[in-house]
């Protein structure tokens, strides 16, 4: 009788343990592709700003508030990734990047960029950065060490921007899109 009692309460516990384990399936879910243009960049800002990114579809460097997007950084000490999202449809083919506009800010860091698009990126580090972009006046950029500095006029600090090398970039940006 001892051994039945045990046995019953054995397959109870057996029965009841194995009842709530479900059997997992593994599903391997595609990633999601953005069908949208994501442009990172790899900083490193000191103080809390807000950085902003202008675009434009042509070959044009005219830039305007329109085809721009803002975004607010928080100050560290360490690299940061910094995302803009394009909106959809958009394929830029000229970026320019405006690094903060706080008169208090350090000079900045820039790593590299990245712009991804349906999975392809275009990646750009380090002094490989200077085949692409260039400093507006007001700004100076160590490609080296890519510490970027503002200018100050009347005791001013003017925003640090950098604009495009038109022809590599748009030929590098052309790449990315094609065969998506």
């Amino acid at each position: 009788m001892k051994i039945t009692k045990v046995i019953l309460i054995a397959m109870s516990v057996c029965f009841l343990g194995c009842k709530d384990q479900k059997e997992e399936v593994k599903t391997e879910e595609a990633p999601v592709v953005a069908n949208n243009v994501k442009v990172t960049l790899d900083v490193t800002i000191k103080k809390d700003d807000d950085l902003q990114i202008y675009y434009t579809e042509t070959t044009s460097t005219d830039f305007n508030e329109k085809e721009s997007l803002w975004q607010h950084v928080k100050g560290s000490e360490s690299p940061q990734k910094i995302v803009f999202n394009i909106p959809e449809d958009v394929l830029p083919t000229m970026v320019r990047l405006d690094f903060g506009v706080s008169d208090n800010q350090e000079a900045v860091k820039f790593s590299g960029i990245e712009f991804e698009y349906y999975g392809k990126k275009f990646t750009s580090v380090g002094e490989d950065l200077a085949n692409y972009f260039r400093p507006q006046t007001e700004a100076r950029i160590d490609f080296k060490t890519g510490l970027i500095e503002a200018r100050f006029q009347d005791g001013k600090r003017i925003e640090p921007a950098i604009f495009p090398h038109e022809v590599p970039l748009s030929q590098a940006l052309d790449k990315l899109y094609k065969n998506k």
